[in-house]
């Protein structure tokens, strides 16, 4: 008897085991960038295993180069957002506006899809244009600072591997994510200080990324603008 109840809880552990397998790798297959979100909250609960999924992640020497800030107050992503900051140039000008980073006349980086990447918004080209999430179009925002203080070797590597574990995270908690980093321009920039205390924020630490999070809103087309990913051959190579 003892030990067929010993095979049924261990067929039971690797049953869970698999099941749980499957359930992580469709959530890095079926996790995309959101764009476009519910004013549904993010609760409370919610947000703080995504912190703690951050926290989590692996560090080079354990150094740890990271401080997480979590937003929701809308003034402040108004702040942070800057409102002057959209590179699309006025109607029928065709002109790159005083600031705009090279590349497209309308400031655009060569290369990219219509609109502009990060918090700025995308440029209307008709009657199909789609969305795109900007800082403050989430219920919460998530900013990611890199210490410089640290002994990492590889803060912008281990802040990356922060930012995708809270991306996985909210994904399997029934969240939408977009990661935008144009935000860091205002949060390092000449207001850098003052924003680092109304954060909570070390000066000596310096914003490398913003997670936008919350329920995705299915009623708006985002759908349309999205990229492909490459197929397999294209990009990888598997020597036996």
């Amino acid at each position: 008897m003892k030990r067929i109840l010993g095979m049924v809880l261990l067929m039971a552990v690797l049953i869970t085991s698999c099941a749980y397998a499957d359930t992580s790798v469709d959530v890095i297959m079926n996790t995309g960038t959101t764009q476009a979100f519910t004013d549904e909250a993010v609760s409370s609960g919610d947000l703080e295993t995504i912190l703690r999924a951050g926290l989590a992640a692996e560090s080079a020497i354990n150094q740890q180069p990271w401080f997480f800030v979590a937003v929701s107050n809308p003034d402040i992503m108004q702040e942070i957002s800057g409102s002057g900051m959209s590179f699309a140039p006025p109607t029928g000008t065709g002109e790159k506006p005083d600031g705009a980073p090279a590349g497209m006349p309308d400031g655009t980086p060569e290369g990219a899809p219509a609109g502009v990447p990060g918090n700025m918004p995308a440029v209307p080209t008709g009657g199909n244009s789609s969305a795109k999430a900007a800082l403050g179009d989430s219920p919460v925002a998530v900013i990611i600072y890199r210490n410089d203080a640290s002994k990492s070797p590889n803060a912008d590597f281990d802040c990356g591997l922060a930012a995708q574990n809270m991306v996985l995270a909210a994904s399997a908690l029934g969240y939408g994510v977009k990661i935008v980093s144009s935000p860091t321009r205002t949060l390092n920039g000449e207001n850098h200080d003052a924003l680092c205390e109304k954060l909570g924020v070390d000066p000596s630490m310096q914003a490398v990324a913003v997670l936008l999070i919350g329920k995705a809103d299915s009623r708006v087309d985002t759908i349309s603008s999205a990229s492909v990913r490459e197929p397999l051959e294209n990009k990888t190579s598997i020597i036996d």
